[in-house]
């Protein structure tokens, strides 16, 4: 049975913002990797951390 067209079930996106669809990995030290999972809504907040570091990094960049 096919999914009507603009159905509310499933998955919805909270932004408005597209995500891109590849993925950011790093490898962390043992054991991080669960902490930050432990906490709520961490992908949310790590996109806010990282969008703010990489606005200082750019800032620094064109003072150089």
């Amino acid at each position: 049975m096919p999914f009507k067209k603009k159905n509310t079930l499933g998955f919805l996106p909270k932004n408005t913002i597209a995500l891109d669809r590849k993925p950011l990995t790093i490898k962390l030290g043992v054991g991080i990797r669960e902490q930050v999972m432990s906490i709520d809504f961490w992908q949310d907040e790590l996109r806010e951390v990282i969008q703010t570091w990489l606005e200082g990094k750019v800032d620094q960049d064109d003072k150089v």
